[in-house]
């Protein structure tokens, strides 16, 4: 997957949020040089990300978890594995949305093509959901009991304040800023 902020928005599923939380931590104490030479090969946009620096809370993860070296070496190894056919069963799932989309507003409707759409888009997420969970079985396995305590806390936190923030928009409102930990204060 590609390293992205983190960011749980109201279509993310949990799962999928606590697998972002997860890969959120791959990219931080990756290879300086790697960066550099995906900045160099990459479109203008992925090479601005490369060189962007690791986001404080990504960082605090890290350290909350104290993943060690080998630890973080293992995710960032199950992420670059996983990169591609999440990337391609992403980009499947996009398509075959829009293909579905194309066939419901169409001029001219037809039920079978509709039909054969919405089972091609179900197959595309069906796909793209089993691939996050097995990356996520393998992020998990790498975690120590107390590791994983931590991050179950992580996740129930991030599904506390997706709730929060979606009440908050169906109210018309805007959330609160997210709340950092002592140790998260950058200002230290």
């Amino acid at each position: 997957m590609r390293a992205e902020p983190y960011r749980i928005t109201p279509g993310k599923s949990l799962a999928a949020a606590a697998l972002g939380l997860a890969l959120a931590l791959l990219p931080l104490h990756g290879a300086t040089a790697s960066a550099q030479v995906t900045a160099q090969q990459a479109p203008p946009r992925r090479a601005a990300r490369a060189q962007r620096p690791a986001r404080p809370r990504a960082a605090n993860l890290v350290q909350r978890l104290n993943l060690t070296p080998e630890q973080q070496r293992q995710l960032r190894e199950i992420r670059v594995q996983g990169e591609p056919e999440t990337r391609e069963l992403a980009r499947r799932v996009r398509l075959a949305r829009r293909a579905l989309d194309e066939a419901i507003y169409s001029d001219a409707v037809e039920d079978s093509l509709v039909e054969r759409r919405t089972r091609e888009l179900a197959a595309a997420q069906s796909a793209l959901m089993r691939l996050r969970a097995a990356t996520e079985l393998k992020v998990r396995r790498v975690l120590t009991a107390e590791q994983l305590q931590a991050f179950r806390e992580l996740r129930r936190q991030a599904a506390r304040r997706q709730l929060l923030q979606r009440r908050l928009r169906n109210a018309g409102q805007q959330p609160p800023p997210v709340e950092t930990a002592p140790d998260d204060d950058p200002e230290k």
